[in-house]
């Protein structure tokens, strides 16, 4: 099946076929070396500014294995579509999971990349709604609270989240963004914009 056939959740965008394959290719490599790229890819996702170290990471990459630095540049843009289309649609990690299998990534690899998106969620989220936040004006925002009552973690059961629903000016229309925190993760987001808007207030 071609890129340009696949239900996907992450995009409504056609996909070019080359990024179908590049997810293919992901399988070719052993678990060291996807491990590697994986971390690579999680640590430019945290710090986004860092494109000479990305570049950098994968030419040594690719010096360490004897491959070409042109191709792995390319792949890496593929897996990047994933995280990046994943945070603006607010994707649970089973979507995520759902598209990286579509695009024909095996299980176990699917399965080590969806575990450091967990990991690295929290910290991806807010990153991305501090981004939002300093190019577009906060127009307003809802909160709701709830309580997990069925999940396949048993110890997950009883927790409280917190679903936040933040709108914003973007050019002349207004634009919807999602989160879903767990309540820590919400003190530690209250206490960014707290120092945040600290911050703003020395300069006012």
């Amino acid at each position: 099946m071609t890129a340009t056939m696949l239900q996907l959740q992450f995009t409504k965008e056609t996909l070019p076929d080359s990024v179908c394959n590049d997810f293919q290719n992901l399988n070719k490599f052993n678990e060291q070396q996807f491990t590697r790229l994986i971390e690579i890819l999680f640590s430019f996702l945290l710090e986004p500014k860092e494109t000479n170290r990305l570049l950098q990471q994968l030419s040594e990459f690719a010096g360490d294995h004897g491959m070409s630095a042109g191709p792995l540049k390319n792949l890496m843009k593929s897996v990047l579509l994933i995280p990046h289309g994943a945070l603006k649609k607010n994707l649970t990690a089973e979507q995520v999971n759902e598209d990286l299998l579509t695009l024909g990534l095996s299980e176990d690899k699917a399965a080590h990349f969806l575990q450091q998106w967990t990991v690295h969620y929290p910290m991806l989220s807010r990153l991305a709604v501090g981004q939002t936040l300093m190019v577009n004006r906060l127009i307003d925002m809802e909160w709701k609270f709830g309580v997990t009552v069925g999940t396949s973690e048993l110890q997950k059961v009883g927790n409280i989240f917190l679903q936040l629903k933040l709108v914003i000016r973007n050019g002349n229309s207004t634009e919807n963004v999602y989160m879903e925190l767990t309540l820590p993760q919400f003190y530690n987001f209250l206490h960014e914009m707290e120092r945040a808007k600290a911050s703003m207030d020395c300069f006012s």
